[in-house]
């Protein structure tokens, strides 16, 4: 589904990570790890075709990202960050608007959007929320995105034991139905669903 080689990331005129070889198949947990400030989430930009790619070939099912139909990567990739300070005066519910698909969604994905985002939040700014909140709603977001790939910087930032275990299930379960997913995370418990591991570690990676 998506595949990056020979490929170096930079940010500031730095190269962070060198020789990336990545490839993400549908049906598949990955996960992306390493040190504080190693890359993963300058690494996952430069896997959604967003920024930070140095050098190396990018491609989207088999096309080199730079001729993909931009019109379709809505539906190929979606891509949560923990910040993202651009939208804190808009509304949780616009949040959603805007990234909405529109197509009928799984009942398995909405009955998961609803444990993450209650009522009572849909009319506040994001720059009121708490980080859990936050990161339940940049979630949710980019699960109601519904893109065959799913991109994820530290999903369980601030969220509960109960609600990270409920991120496990789906993710198994979105998995299961095509999606592919590479997580940037922490978390070990993220590593008991994981297909493979992608580790950085002295700007270099290796999949376990």
């Amino acid at each position: 589904m998506l595949k990056l080689t020979s490929a170096v990331v930079s940010r500031s005129n730095t190269a962070l990570v060198t020789d990336i070889n990545i490839e993400l198949f549908a049906g598949e947990i990955n996960l992306l790890t390493g040190a504080n400030g190693s890359g993963k989430s300058t690494l996952l930009l430069a896997l959604a075709g967003e920024k930070f790619l140095k050098s190396g070939v990018l491609e989207f099912d088999g096309v080199d990202f730079q001729e993909f139909p931009r019109k379709d990567l809505r539906k190929f990739r979606s891509l949560m960050l923990q910040k993202d300070e651009a939208i804190d005066l808009l509304r949780v519910s616009d949040v959603f608007e805007l990234v909405n698909s529109k197509e009928t969604k799984p009942k398995y994905v909405i009955d998961f959007i609803e444990k993450l985002v209650p009522n009572e939040i849909l009319p506040k700014n994001i720059g009121e929320l708490s980080i859990g909140q936050r990161s339940r709603v940049f979630l949710a977001a980019t699960v109601l995105q519904n893109a065959r790939l799913v991109l994820l910087d530290e999903p369980t930032a601030g969220l509960d034991m109960e609600i990270t275990s409920e991120l496990a299930v789906f993710l198994v379960e979105h998995a299961k139905h095509g999606h592919s997913i590479l997580i940037a995370t922490h978390d070990s418990e993220l590593k008991m669903i994981a297909n493979h591991e992608y580790s950085i570690e002295n700007n270099s990676i290796m999949k376990r």
